[in-house]
């Protein structure tokens, strides 16, 4: 039994009305066409829902039994109808990605905040990682998409340049250190200093680029994650080793960021995708407004 959502609003509308002429013309067809929906249906029941003479159109006690049901099934489907546009235009659904500990601290508050002002009703759901297991959780888990720094190609997997972050020495705001414009990593060198760990990848990617040029990082202190090495810095401990982007102003103010030269170097913040696999209308526009805040001015 194929009943239709033609013949029921033909249906509910005769019903409320009484008349097929008037059914007819608040669903916009002709009375012809409405008459013939409401003879498909009770062909398809196997009941004759209206007792019809030339004057009148009175239901049966079948019509008085199934218009409710016609009523929540119209309504269902509206709802659906609904339900399907919101999430068409971004304005319901969810988004579940996972981010680098690093890119959820110091760049994806900014692209939040302005998504939650454009997309208040889209929930959010954030997976804060460490930058090693970004790939492994995202190919793990049910989140759309990545944020964060990787090197290399990945199977199956899409890599977009979001922005790219500059090596420099992060340090607190005196008046020494905001005159220079860089520093090099011979000066750097002589001075107190704070990075990553051997085994984390912005290390690697350091300790590669300096030893092809024959120079050695001997820090003073090795952190495992970021926002231990700003807070050690905020602190005078020495001076920050890291992406100029990894710098929260707004969490760490008194600190500025100086570029580190001979040798340059910078690491991307990439979005990282499924290849082959459609991101959800909700997820399309949180990359949109991510692309848009991290591309800067």
């Amino acid at each position: 039994m194929n009943v239709t959502l033609r013949q029921l609003r033909a249906f509910t509308g005769v019903y409320r009305t009484r008349s097929i002429t008037r059914a007819a013309r608040e669903l916009g067809i002709t009375q012809s066409a409405a008459s013939l929906l409401i003879q498909q249906l009770e062909v398809q029941l196997g009941v004759k829902l209206f007792d019809r003479s030339t004057r009148s159109v009175q239901p049966t006690l079948a019509a008085d039994e199934a218009f409710h049901a016609a009523e929540r099934m119209l309504s269902d489907a509206l709802g659906l109808s609904r339900r399907m546009h919101d999430l068409a235009q971004a304005r319901a659904g969810r988004v579940a990605f996972v981010a680098s500990a690093g890119a959820a601290s110091a760049l994806l508050p900014q692209v939040l905040a302005k998504f939650r002002a454009g997309h208040p009703e889209i929930d959010i759901d954030m997976r804060d990682v460490a930058a090693d297991d970004l790939v492994p959780r995202l190919i793990a888990t049910d989140a759309e998409f990545a944020i964060g720094s990787v090197e290399g190609e990945f199977a199956e997997m899409t890599i977009e340049t979001l922005t790219r972050g500059r090596l420099s020495a992060i340090g607190r705001r005196t008046a020494d250190f905001a005159a220079r414009r860089a520093l090099t990593w011979d000066e750097l060198a002589q001075l107190p200093t704070i990075a990553m760990r051997r085994e984390t990848r912005i290390r690697m990617q350091i300790d590669q680029a300096l030893g092809a040029q024959g120079k050695h990082l001997s820090p003073t202190y090795e952190v495992t994650l970021i926002n231990t090495a700003l807070a050690m810095t905020a602190q005078g401990l020495g001076l920050a080793i890291l992406p100029a982007t990894m710098l929260p102003a707004d969490q760490f103010p008194t600190l500025i960021a100086r570029p580190l030269i001979r040798p340059a170097i910078t690491r991307p913040v990439s979005l990282l995708q499924h290849q082959g696999r459609t991101l959800s209308p909700a997820a399309q526009a949180f990359v949109a407004t991510a692309r848009m805040v991290l591309a800067g001015p």
